[in-house]
């Protein structure tokens, strides 16, 4: 074979390889959406300040530039929990139950996406856990959540390898939602029926993080990004609602937004790229946004349904 025939044999083999991997990778698929359903996660994309995923009853939600919503990608499933890694580009974690029509096991355990949620893979605990609440450790390898089916409790699941475990996790149940320090990989938070928990061995103990919330329902607790130091939580009760601490929990101030005796808050969302601008979802899908530090609010869904500015 003359060298011209090598190069062309050659280029031939390189140009079938790249339509090969072309037709492999399928766009990016949005699909746009009117009203959503049951919102149980929410986060602010750590490299796209204007994109707020919302994981919901019908599958993962995104909000672009305060306007556009639409489904990301194909899958439809229960999203009853939901984490967004901090420093990995389009990763994120999911539990929670198949949609219609799906070969996945209920529950689905928890699962991955490296694409931004276009396309999902399992990690660990098909069809034993279905986490409520997720949270992603410090060390940015260890996932932890609350599980309400099965084996009740906390897990703890390395995301690594999918090695996981049961903890003991002594001092805590009836949890809604659970909250990791941003630099210490041994400390979560907790809002549970009866009030506010902290852990500072992973989980293993917890304790009462304030007397001021002992014996309060406490349904959502998030840490400040950027200066763990202040934590914002809501409490149920009408002298409180939306509170924050600048000491790490020892007292409180309310912001006065309290949602009444029906509804409260469930998940909280802070952009780590403006700490002041807050989200908040509520049990009856309302969602929230907050510019300044979660002194005034904005509605973006009611039951729901988009607001229209």
């Amino acid at each position: 074979m003359t060298t011209r025939g090598l190069v062309a044999t050659l280029m031939i083999g390189f140009t079938s390889i790249l339509l090969s991997s072309a037709s492999l990778s399928a766009p990016p698929r949005f699909t746009p959406v009117d009203e959503l359903h049951h919102i149980h996660g929410l986060a602010v994309d750590p490299y796209d300040p204007m994109i707020l995923y919302i994981a919901t009853h019908g599958g993962l939600v995104r909000l672009v530039g305060g306007q556009g919503w639409e489904y990301v990608g194909e899958s439809r499933s229960d999203l009853m929990g939901f984490t967004i890694h901090p420093s990995q580009r389009g990763v994120m974690y999911v539990s929670g139950h198949p949609d219609l029509g799906s070969h996945l096991p209920n529950p689905i355990g928890v699962m991955v996406s490296r694409d931004g949620g276009q396309s999902w893979q399992p990690v660990a605990l098909a069809g034993k856990v279905d986490l409520h609440a997720m949270t992603m450790g410090a060390d940015g390898h260890t996932l932890f959540g609350w599980n309400v089916t099965g084996s009740p409790g906390l897990y703890r699941v390395s995301v690594t390898d999918g090695t996981w475990a049961r903890v003991d996790a002594k001092g805590i149940q009836d949890v809604f939602g659970v909250a990791a320090h941003p630099v210490d990989s041994n400390t979560l938070l907790a809002g549970t029926r009866e009030g506010l928990v902290v852990s500072w061995d992973s989980g293993l103990t917890w304790s009462p993080i304030s007397k001021t919330l002992s014996g309060i329902q406490v349904t959502a607790v998030a840490f400040h990004p950027k200066n763990p130091r202040i934590l914002y939580a809501y409490a149920a009760r009408s002298d409180l609602g939306l509170i924050r601490s600048e000491d790490e929990g020892q007292q409180w101030k309310s912001l006065g937004f309290f949602l009444g005796e029906k509804d409260a808050v469930n998940v909280f969302a802070i952009s780590p790229h403006r700490p002041e601008k807050i989200y908040i979802s509520t049990f009856t899908s309302d969602l929230y946004q907050s510019n300044d530090g979660g002194k005034q609010w904005q509605p973006l869904l009611r039951h729901g349904k988009p607001v229209k500015p």
